[in-house]
């Protein structure tokens, strides 16, 4: 009970200290929020070790047991040693080995990913176009009439619909758009007061 109520206190104290740097134009609280912000990022950089060490044991207990899929585990080691080596032995992330390293190997990898989600996307817009009520059937009307105004095929069938489409983007889309943004930073604020004033307590659960 002592250990969540002073985990509290202090960050409480923190999370008010590195508010009031926003707010107050003082040198020395500059400096205290300066040196809270480089402390948490020695932390942070702490909990990666401690990451990287929670991945290579569940791995090593996982291939030394033999359980299913402990040559992806192999792959997934090997993958992170092989890196590991090759920034410790060129000279860190900048250098240009480690750059072609993740032009080669990781920026193919995310491409691919990013291609498959091509096909959920077609597979959640035929569900959503499936018109079974007003709501949908207006949501089916506007989206094809910004789908068209967007080719120039759409400009060959009524000149009019890239001039629609540009109107539902910019005054329907953009006020639904900017109405989310705002219950988004209303909900933010809320939940960063929740955590200031001791109410909801993620760093200690």
């Amino acid at each position: 009970m002592i250990s969540r109520t002073l985990s509290t206190v202090v960050a409480m104290t923190v999370g008010l200290l590195i508010l009031a740097d926003f707010f107050v134009a003082s040198a020395s609280i500059d400096a205290l929020g300066l040196y809270l912000i480089r402390t948490a990022s020695v932390v942070a950089a702490f909990a990666l070790v401690l990451g990287m060490v929670n991945v290579l044991t569940v791995h090593l207990n996982k291939i030394y047991s033999r359980n299913t899929g402990w040559g992806y585990s192999m792959v997934l080691l090997g993958a992170l040693f092989f890196t590991l080596g090759v920034g410790f032995l060129t000279g860190g992330p900048a250098s240009t080995q480690m750059q072609e390293l993740f032009e080669t190997v990781l920026f193919p990898l995310e491409a691919t990913l990013f291609s498959l989600l091509a096909f959920f996307v077609v597979t959640a817009a035929y569900r959503a176009f499936r018109v079974k009520s007003f709501e949908t059937g207006l949501f089916v009307i506007f989206g094809i009439i910004v789908l068209l105004g967007q080719v120039p095929v759409g400009a060959m069938l009524w000149d009019q619909l890239p001039v629609i489409k540009d109107w539902v983007l910019d005054v329907p889309a953009l006020s639904g758009a900017r109405g989310i943004l705002l219950g988004v930073a209303l909900g933010t604020v809320a939940t960063g007061l929740r955590v200031l004033l001791g109410l909801d307590r993620p760093y200690v659960d």
